[in-house]
């Protein structure tokens, strides 16, 4: 049974708007406030998506007349807004990454089970086609037993559109933190919980202070399966992001922008192999009339969905607050094993 959400959003910027987009296609959600610190892009956005303008942030968390709250704003400022809608007794979905630190995120998810409340991340690219079909892929066995991951992301920081974003008091990181992140999320998604991080950063291309070029990453988790990932602020050849699932009976590839996912199997190990390419059509139409844009709003409809039903009890494909801090302690550690690592081998010579 569909039943109806009644949200406020907190952030008018480019993804508040994607996201106050996806919630106007749901007819069982309703956006009944929003809020910015520009009051003239507050009102811009009300007159376009809907909601009555709360000129601050404090009142709409309180507003009597919301069950859940989306916090579309810069990482630094997620804590405090979290903290104040959970105690407030409303629902949460918050922009990715959940804090700029592991303790900021500890936080959140300690305001939640105090006020009983749902807390999620914002990792969409878990709604994806291409994510989604490598998830039914591999759960289906088509692979074998999956053995260990390996994936990548990256794109030229020339391309950031807000000078924040390689702001270290605003962001706590660099690549790993952004692009990343979601990279972080999805390789921690199918390779399960993960008991060991180890990690290397590079920050010499473009120096921003506090936030690294290139992070690298190899993850064990408690089964002993490993996963390797790079996140890359340096990728010259423009956007890529790609997840390879490996099992003891074939690989399961899957692509964003373009969409693609390709599973290569074989029945028996060592046998011959046959090779499946799932294309999305309708996805690609979508993306080349409208641009990227359009598949990221489709998939804030499916976590929108997937958000509401999980604060009902259902299990969804929806990320959580604990993932949401696994994500951040998996760019911390790697960022400070780099660090240890530095160090000693600065002692050494």
């Amino acid at each position: 049974m569909k039943m109806e959400i009644r949200l406020g959003l907190i952030g008018c910027g480019e993804i508040g708007a994607l996201r106050a987009a996806a919630i106007k296609r749901l007819s069982t959600r309703q956006l009944v406030a929003v809020s910015d610190v520009d009051q003239d892009r507050a009102g811009t956005f009300s007159a376009k998506y809907g909601g009555a303008v709360e000129p601050d942030w404090r009142r709409l968390v309180q507003r009597d007349d919301l069950e859940a709250v989306v916090i579309s704003t810069p990482p630094h400022l997620h804590a405090q807004m979290c903290i104040k809608a959970l105690e407030s007794g409303k629902h949460v979905l918050c922009e990715k990454p959940l804090g700029r630190t592991p303790e900021e995120c500890r936080e959140i998810l300690e305001a939640a089970a105090q006020n009983d409340r749902f807390i999620a991340t914002g990792f969409n690219y878990r709604f994806y086609p291409s994510i989604q079909k490598a998830r039914a892929l591999l759960d289906s066995g088509i692979i074998g037993e999956l053995d260990h991951v390996r994936s990548y992301a990256g794109y030229s920081a020339k391309d950031h559109n807000h000078p924040w974003l390689h702001d270290v008091e605003i962001m706590g990181g660099g690549a790993l933190r952004d692009n990343g992140i979601h990279l972080i999320d999805l390789t921690h998604y199918f390779l399960g919980d993960v008991a060991e991080v180890k990690g290397f950063t590079r920050d010499r291309v473009w120096n921003f202070k506090g936030c690294e070029d290139n992070g690298f990453a190899l993850l064990r988790n408690q089964a002993g399966k490993v996963a390797s990932l790079q996140a890359s602020w340096t990728e010259w050849r423009g956007f890529r992001f790609l997840v390879e699932l490996y099992g003891t009976r074939g690989c399961i590839i899957a692509s964003c922008f373009p969409m693609m996912t390709k599973v290569i199997s074989t029945s028996e190990l060592g046998g011959r192999t046959k090779s499946k390419t799932h294309f999305f059509p309708l996805v690609h139409l979508r993306e080349h009339l409208h641009s990227y844009r359009w598949v990221v709003t489709q998939s804030f409809v499916e976590e929108l969905d997937a958000f509401a039903r999980a604060i009902r009890g259902e299990t969804t494909a929806i990320a959580t607050g604990f993932d949401g801090l696994r994500a951040v302690e998996i760019a911390a550690q790697s960022s400070t094993s780099s660090d240890e690592t530095e160090l000693a081998y600065a002692s050494a010579n």
